[in-house]
């Protein structure tokens, strides 16, 4: 533990490796926390620009509807025909295999499959009045076909991760909640176990300002080297879950790259538990040492 300056004999106190430690698993806590926070928002973002002003359409295979390539060529071109249509082509056959293949895994079932026709439509606009245009259209030229609006599951899917995002918030609150209440208590234990010093500083003149000073030092060293401690444990934690997610096959998990702006928060959250619990020491000082006048 680091030394530090003072006229109390704080660093014998044993409440000081109890701090360090719980600051320790406390910012250990919110940078996972943070992390998944970070994760879910870059995931949606992805999904957000790859979906919007998007539409697919499906046409069944079956042995009961069969389509010529003149009745594909004829949707497509009047698809074509709507100006807020960019592009609809035929999904290959290859990169639905593609797409089924982690799912699936065998090749040879996917081909045995009786997979529909796929249309990617690419839209200028995800206006719902235009989305539902496209959609009258194509069950006018092809009545058994499925056209789906990929923002409807996106929508669904953003409730969920706004709910994730709640959590995360809510484990950084109780985090800082429970940071304040182990400062708290840790400094009303100190202030007892030193009565007679404090009260030898206020006799040669020491203010409760200098006095509540020497504990919040205490406090900051306390709260940073416990979060520097806390990060240490986050590393590897991280480390073990990207090895264990690069063992999936790919395909599976999406590859998502956590903001730069993820990564200064999380390196703050020492400077952040120190400046909590250095504020917090301060206060509960000069509460107690008021109430005592």
């Amino acid at each position: 533990m680091l030394k530090i300056r003072s006229d109390l004999p704080l660093h014998g106190d044993s409440s000081s490796r109890f701090v360090f430690w719980l600051v320790a698993i406390l910012v250990f806590m919110a940078a996972l926390a943070v992390t998944a926070n970070s994760y879910v928002e870059a995931l949606l973002s992805g999904w957000n620009q790859s979906v919007t002003g998007t539409l697919t359409i499906q046409i069944p295979t079956d042995g009961d509807t069969n389509y010529s390539s003149d009745d594909l060529t004829n949707l497509i071109d009047t698809l074509h025909t709507q100006e807020t249509v960019v592009s609809a082509t035929v999904v290959p056959a290859e990169k639905m295999s593609e797409l089924l293949e982690p799912w699936l895994g065998d090749e040879t079932l996917i081909a045995d499959l009786p997979l529909p026709i796929l249309i990617d439509v690419q839209l200028t606009t995800s206006n719902p009045d235009d989305v539902q245009t496209i959609v009258n259209l194509t069950k006018k030229t092809t009545p058994n076909a499925a056209v789906e609006d990929h923002r409807a599951w996106l929508n669904r899917i953003v409730g969920l991760a706004e709910g994730l995002s709640v959590i995360a918030l809510s484990v950084m609150a109780l985090v800082t909640g429970a940071l304040g209440l182990i400062v708290v208590f840790a400094t009303r234990a100190s202030l007892t176990e030193y009565t007679q010093a404090i009260g030898v500083l206020h006799i040669v003149g020491a203010k409760d300002g200098y006095v509540a000073g020497q504990f919040a030092r205490r406090a900051l060293v306390q709260g940073g080297l416990g979060g520097l401690a806390g990060l240490a444990l986050y590393g590897p934690a991280l480390a073990a879950i990207a090895w264990l997610s690069s063992r999936v096959q790919e395909g599976l998990l999406p590859d998502v790259s956590l903001p730069i702006k993820h990564w200064f928060i999380v390196l703050a959250l020492p400077v952040i538990a120190g400046g909590i619990a250095m504020l917090t020491a301060n206060m509960t000082v000069r509460r107690i040492l008021a109430l005592k006048i």
